[in-house]
């Protein structure tokens, strides 16, 4: 595709409201840390050692981090009680102070047996023991099957984004053209969907567009529905899609 124009004026935001509830979260090994829970041990007259200074900093990392991302994924759902479990998580080095820190994992709500992948990015500041605000995708990964796309979803989808843009971005006019849509199937009812493509604006131009989104197929409702303008990024796990309309049918 070759590089489209962006319409002027086109804002970058990210809207967040309020968090509501922080939710159920269930650590997982080796997220959790990095072996087997262990059962209570004999009385001894021994003294066990003291864990290593870098043992309890990965261990107050990974909690750090796991609150900080089911508090995101509470807020995100409006609050809904939410369980998660953690695979492994990857520090990247930063700063003198900060590590960026990579993950994936699988959450549920509650009362649901299926699990729901995604993927986050954060940062945990080494000297102040604590871990910014994630940035997430939730639909991704995990246990997740790729599906034929569902011709009524992806038509609602594309009706969704169009009447989001011309809301947002006060444009007469918005016509969708997806090039690239990929359907995951999780939890038996849920899905996740990946689409690329053009967003044409008429007069004002137009732009290429990256679509996340997360579909109750239940009763046709859209959990999540992220995007992004202007030129596709080229480190898929970069996740810069700015979260833009949440939680309505």
């Amino acid at each position: 595709m070759g590089r489209i124009c962006r319409p002027s004026g086109v804002p970058r935001v990210s809207l967040r409201p309020p968090l509501l509830l922080l939710g159920l979260w269930l650590l997982s090994s080796p997220a959790a840390a990095n072996e087997p829970v262990a059962t209570a041990p004999a009385v001894t007259t021994s003294i066990a050692p003291a864990p290593a200074p870098g043992a309890m900093d990965r261990t107050s990392m990974e909690r750090a981090i796991a609150g900080s991302v089911v508090a995101a994924l509470a807020e995100r759902f409006g609050g809904r009680a939410v369980e998660v479990k953690f695979g492994d998580l990857v520090a990247e080095p930063g700063d003198a102070r900060q590590r960026q820190i990579r993950g994936e994992g699988g959450m549920r709500f509650a009362g649901e047996t299926g699990w729901i992948g995604f993927r986050f990015v954060s940062r945990y500041d080494d000297f102040l023991g604590q871990a910014a605000w994630p940035e997430l995708e939730v639909g991704v990964g995990g246990e997740g099957r790729a599906i034929p796309n569902d011709s009524l979803a992806l038509r609602q989808l594309e009706d969704r984004v169009a009447d989001t843009l011309q809301r947002e971005l006060g444009i007469v006019s918005v016509r969708m053209q997806l090039d690239r849509v990929e359907t995951t199937e999780m939890a038996g009812h849920y899905l996740g969907m990946e689409a690329s493509g053009l967003a044409d604006f008429g007069r004002d131009g137009s732009s290429d567009v990256r679509i996340h989104a997360l579909y109750d197929r239940r009763d046709g409702q859209w959990l999540q529905l992220d995007y992004q303008l202007g030129p596709q990024m080229a480190d898929p796990n970069a996740m810069p899609l700015a979260s833009r309309d949440r939680g309505s049918p």
